[in-house]
């Protein structure tokens, strides 16, 4: 079972410790080998938003030789866990710029199958909202069902130390086991809309990125609803989503189309 970490604090603080300790649970578990990295080691720039990675490909980022060995790894591994801490109420700025790096992956999903947990601590508030929003962009790569562990560490004082490591523990096994079972986990209503719209603007003939359109028709799912179980009724409103889409698509190029002419 091989498990990515990937570490976003810029230093060794509350979230960085209480990765550890998830890391020291999972050891504890047959079979886990784990691969880390650090945010604060890849000396990444921030993302400049050149749009390069959506337009042609993500080989085309001017941080690319940095960022390769990131989705190297996540491409590799079983599942991952993405450990980012809250400042001002919002994702810390290194993972922040990470996540943006890899935006083509709203378009270009790519990590189906895998499992992830999210970790993230704040001395303030909104840790809980962080974490989903890790949790909600893991979704449109592909890993869905993450498991959230936070830790407000004021609110912490006011725990016993039994109620805290009983929380620890559970989260940790609940990762463990989903990644165990090697069952899909279902997508969120939300996964099946923003994938089907991204299916369909890139399949549409005014698509302007020629990299995401030659993804979906070689991806092997560009005709499905979702790749994988999602249930009956989620099928039928991707499906729904996805012929409106399209259409709403068509409409735009076409008013774009006679523009242009006029």
């Amino acid at each position: 079972m091989k498990i990515l970490v990937i570490h976003g604090s810029m230093r060794k603080g509350n979230t960085y410790t209480l990765t550890k300790e998830i890391m020291t649970l999972l050891a504890d578990k047959p079979n886990v080998a784990f691969t880390e990295i650090n945010i604060a080691d890849l000396n990444l720039p921030f993302c400049v938003s050149c749009h390069l990675c959506l337009l042609k490909g993500e080989e085309y980022c001017p941080h690319y030789e940095t960022m390769r060995g990131v989705v190297t790894a996540l491409a590799e591994c079983d599942g991952v866990i993405m450990s980012g801490t809250t400042y001002m109420w919002a994702l810390n700025a290194s993972m922040k710029n990470l996540l943006d790096h890899l935006a083509y992956g709203l378009h270009r999903p790519a990590f189906f199958g895998k499992k992830a947990m999210v970790v993230t601590t704040s001395a303030g508030t909104h840790e809980k909202g962080v974490a989903k929003y890790i949790k909600a962009v893991l979704g449109q790569w592909g890993i869905n069902g993450a498991i959230i562990m936070t830790r407000n560490t004021k609110e912490q004082k006011l725990m016993s130390a039994e109620k805290t490591t009983i929380k620890l523990e559970r989260a940790t096994q609940r990762f463990y086991q989903l990644v165990a079972s090697g069952k899909p986990s279902s997508p969120s209503m939300k996964n099946i809309a923003v994938h089907n719209a991204c299916r369909a603007m890139s399949l549409s003939k005014f698509s302007d990125s020629e990299r995401d359109t030659k993804y979906w028709q070689q991806s092997g799912f560009f005709d499905k609803a979702y790749p994988e179980k999602a249930g009956a009724v989620k099928y039928a409103i991707g499906a729904v989503i996805y012929v409106a889409a399209k259409r709403m698509t068509e409409v735009i190029g076409q008013v774009y189309e006679r523009r242009q002419k006029s």
